[in-house]
């Protein structure tokens, strides 16, 4: 019964952040929240559940990625140039390895919320999809993107 009871307020505070996120970035988080639901092969219950969970899950691995994801835009034209002092490289570096360590710091959070919805292989596959890239979530040949737009298209 408390396993119910956490899975509901958990189903209610997620579908808060998923309308949340809906406003912020409603294409790429809708797009892949149903790339996965459909790679996974889910019940209705489980999609309920699914659905909310992972909302929840990109909306923390955005904000975990936005300061990275700033200083990258920030020194783009310096990058593409070559420009790039060691004091922005060093920050950009910085901040790319601070997200990794909270992005692990996410998926080892998730794992047994995930784990109380879908058996532990599905939460391996399930990891697998949602970290695909954009082109391939849309259908798109990504052979001809370059490698550094590609890496955008991440999460």
């Amino acid at each position: 019964m408390k396993n119910v009871i956490k899975l509901l307020i958990c189903l209610f505070f997620s579908t808060m952040l998923a309308t949340n996120l809906s406003a912020a970035n409603p294409t790429k988080a809708q797009k892949k929240i149903a790339y996965t639901i459909k790679g996974l092969k889910l019940n209705d219950t489980q999609k309920k559940s699914m659905q909310a969970l992972l909302a929840s899950y990109l909306d923390e691995i955005h904000k975990a990625k936005a300061k990275y994801s700033a200083l990258k835009d920030k020194y783009k034209s310096a990058i593409d140039n070559g420009t790039i002092t060691d004091k922005a490289a060093k920050a950009i570096l910085d901040a790319k390895f601070e997200y990794e360590q909270a992005e692990v710091r996410i998926k080892l959070k998730y794992l047994p919320k995930f784990s109380e919805v879908i058996p532990t292989k599905k939460v391996l596959y399930c990891y697998s999809l949602i970290n695909d890239k954009m082109s391939k979530i849309e259908g798109k040949n990504s052979s001809s993107k370059s490698k550094s737009n590609d890496d955008d298209d991440d999460n």
